[in-house]
């Protein structure tokens, strides 16, 4: 009897693992699934595949890619946090389409807040601090050389991030960050960075300038750049409509 019980309580056991293992795997796969969706809806509206303003059909989505629905929702869920979606209650999702008056005030927001940050660090910087944002410029060059749009915007934020950090300003962290992470969407939506050469690019060469500014302690030289800084970045997007036919940019449609 106790010969069966024990015999029974190890068949308990296996069966548990092999549930439990089947149960991971399942989890796993629908993961994975949600993640290739994820990559493929983002790639093409990074590469301007899918326009602003363009639907996501999830019917359609699922016909191309041959998924269920369950993965094709946990992608755009994923997609409306990072800004890149904007989700509908009746009318479905769609890749965000923000105006150009939102666009302007985002950089005008954002201008006072690296002058504000640029005022409380310039006379602060460190040659470890002044390397950190050389490396980062580096870094900057190599994903721009490699036509990395997210690589190149997550070490551009890198580099503002590191002079926000500087003034050990709770606030000012946290609203530098928010107001980077709309930009980054702005940017990764109406930039046509991916068509100049890394010569042409004045924004990384301004990264050099405010470097050497910082190194020299010339808050004049900083703030005057900074004002140079945001609004090359600011013509550098594609607003309107004929700008984006000149540079092959799709105008809005659905998937």
């Amino acid at each position: 009897m106790k010969f069966l019980e024990k015999t029974l309580s190890g068949s308990h056991k296996r069966w548990d693992i092999i549930q439990n293992r089947t149960v991971n795997q399942t989890i796993k796969e629908k993961q994975s699934r949600s993640d290739d969706v994820y990559h493929y809806l983002k790639k093409r509206i990074l590469f301007k595949e899918i326009a602003p303003g363009s639907q996501l059909v999830e019917n359609n989505i699922g016909q191309e890619l041959d998924v269920s629905r369950t993965p094709i929702r946990n992608a755009i869920k994923k997609l409306e946090t990072e800004g890149l979606v904007k989700v509908y209650s009746n009318r479905g999702a769609f890749v965000v389409q923000p105006t150009i008056e939102e666009i302007q005030q985002a950089f005008d927001m954002r201008r006072h807040l690296e002058k504000m940050t640029l005022w409380r660090v310039y006379n602060q910087m460190t040659e470890q601090d002044l390397a950190q944002l050389e490396e980062w410029l580096e870094r900057e060059k190599r994903s721009y050389a490699k036509k990395d749009i997210l690589e190149y915007l997550d070490v551009n934020k890198s580099f503002h991030m590191t002079l926000a950090l500087k003034t050990d300003n709770p606030f000012l962290i946290d609203f530098t960050e928010r107001i980077l992470n709309q930009m980054n969407v702005y940017l990764m939506l109406y930039d046509v960075f991916l068509d100049e050469n890394l010569d042409e690019d004045k924004r990384i060469k301004e990264h050099e300038l405010i470097i050497n500014a910082l190194r020299k302690k010339d808050i004049n030289q900083l703030l005057s750049l900074m004002n140079q800084h945001m609004e090359g970045s600011l013509e550098s997007l594609c607003l309107n409509e004929s700008d984006r036919k000149t540079k092959h940019i799709p105008i809005k449609k659905s998937l």
